[in-house]
């Protein structure tokens, strides 16, 4: 045998060291043709419609906020954003689709305060608010007015809290619905003042608006989209605005925390959200989008026309206020009484 087929060993040997070669190319290949398909594919999101969902039926504040933001993320991202109305439980069918839904990034939710707050007032819900989705941006704020008809004597709220402990149980409030946003408001606000007056639950901001212009209830908090023409007509008397700082649209009313009661901070606020499992860089693709149409000077001038303030949380800030707002929202349910039906 010559020395240069020694060297090489015997056959069985060169035939195993080739295909073992052979197939860790083949190994290599494939990885590197993975790991290039899922850059393009997450660099090309989206490449086909998105579906952005709302809980809650078209023309209301949740729903006109969605519709906004997906108009101008569809002209950044130069792909259709589709707003579904999937309506009913107070946002939760919405909510529990969108938790269950792929996470690729084509479902979408302009989740609302409500959804966070639907836990600790529900007995039963499909979904959890902190686990089960991945924020992207908060959209948008609205807070509330403390209301009073226009024959009741309060001028400020430290007059209300006055009257009110005047006169035990003699005076009612409205709300749009038993554990809704407003009716944890105006629990917050009677624990804080240290006073009581009747609940009269209502099926929405209309019919309660409806009662209250009639003098049937005396006082409400109500969002200031629905309320603020029975402001500007003189049949309602905006005493006060829930959110910490006074709102554009009504500057000369003052917040609840300058009227006496310092912390006080309640608002209605909707955000855009994915299934827990959004990819990383979908989020970040999604919020660097959501981020400039917050800040346009068009967005501002259309939101303030619905009572709403542009949001300013990206990712991991608005993960903390849904945190903390699940929390707040538990214990506030707690102190007030209120029984989850």
């Amino acid at each position: 045998m010559k020395r240069s087929e020694r060297s090489r060993g015997p056959a069985y040997m060169r035939s195993g060291v080739t295909e073992f070669a052979r197939r860790l190319v083949q190994l290599a290949v494939a990885f590197c043709t993975v790991a290039s398909f899922a850059g393009t594919a997450a660099a090309e999101w989206p490449d086909r419609p998105v579906k952005v969902l709302v809980g809650y039926p078209a023309g209301g504040a949740n729903d006109l906020v969605a519709r906004a933001v997906a108009a101008r993320l569809a002209e950044s991202l130069k792909q259709s954003f589709i707003v579904e109305n999937r309506t009913g439980a107070a946002g939760a069918i919405a909510a529990e689709a969108v938790a269950k839904a792929p996470a690729d990034g084509y479902t979408l939710y302009m989740i609302s305060s409500a959804q966070i707050l639907t836990p600790s007032v529900r007995k039963s819900v499909g979904f959890d608010p902190v686990k089960d989705f991945r924020p992207i941006y908060l959209c948008g704020l609205g807070p509330y007015f403390l209301l009073v008809n226009k024959d009741v004597p309060a001028k400020t709220a430290m007059e209300l809290v006055a009257l009110a402990k005047a006169r035990p149980d003699g005076l009612n409030y409205a709300s749009s619905g038993v554990g809704a946003g407003p009716h944890l408001t105006f629990s917050l606000f009677m624990a804080m003042a240290g006073i009581q007056m009747n609940h009269v639950p209502y099926r929405g901001d209309a019919d309660a608006l409806i009662d209250l212009v009639a003098g049937r209830v005396q006082a409400a908090f109500i969002s200031i989209a629905a309320s603020n023409p029975y402001v500007h007509s003189g049949e309602l008397r905006a005493l006060a605005v829930s959110s910490a700082e006074r709102f554009p649209v009504a500057p000369k009313v003052p917040t609840v925390a300058e009227s006496g009661y310092p912390g006080f901070d309640m608002v209605a606020w909707w955000g855009l959200v994915g299934p827990a499992k959004l990819p990383d860089d979908v989020v970040a693709k999604a919020a660097l989008a959501v981020k400039p149409i917050l800040e346009s000077s068009a967005i501002a001038t259309q939101f303030a026309s619905l009572g709403v303030t542009p949001g300013k949380l990206g990712p991991e800030p608005f993960g903390r206020r849904i945190a903390a707002d699940f929390a707040s929202f538990a214990d506030i349910v707690k102190r007030a009484g209120i029984v989850p039906q």
